[in-house]
């Protein structure tokens, strides 16, 4: 079998792979049959949203069944330091969101996050690659949402 088409690694074990993209089409699905009572307008965001995760999940099943599952039997236990600070992170982004702005505070989330996140040692090459990425979905994001699908985001109080 050639690199390509290796079989994947689980998390845990190959059956629970396959529960999460179920689960994401399944909500995806109830979340389109929902804004069925909404509005045009009010239903884009949640249709798109909704459409994406659907994709997203049919899409991962399709690579789960091409290349096929491995289960993880001696799985890492990860760092739960790490994992506390990630919720700890994303808390305080929601919280000072409304008075930094979406821009401020999605740039300062994601580079905390990132920091929180790498396991391996920083290099330049990697620190900048990480930097121009996470400016990208930040601005990609900001488009999307308050350019693309009207969703109001909040400026921040900073900037009145």
């Amino acid at each position: 079998m050639s690199k390509a088409l290796s079989k994947l690694q689980a998390s845990c074990s190959a059956r629970s792979e396959f529960l999460m993209p179920l689960l994401f089409i399944s909500i995806g699905g109830m979340c389109l049959w929902k804004s069925q009572d909404m509005s045009q307008m009010g239903a884009i965001f949640p249709v798109t949203i909704a459409i994406v995760v659907v994709v997203a999940g049919v899409l991962r099943l399709a690579q789960l069944m091409v290349r096929g599952v491995l289960s993880n039997t001696e799985r890492d236990k990860g760092s739960t330091p790490r994992r506390v600070l990630m919720v700890v992170v994303m808390t305080i982004w929601a919280l000072v969101m409304p008075w930094a702005g979406f821009l401020l505070t999605g740039l300062a989330s994601f580079v905390s996050l990132m920091m929180v996140a790498q396991y391996q040692p920083w290099t330049t090459r990697r620190l900048s690659g990480h930097l121009v990425t996470g400016a990208l979905l930040v601005a990609f994001f900001y488009g999307l949402f308050a350019l693309l699908l009207n969703v109001p985001l909040p400026l921040g109080r900073w900037w009145m």
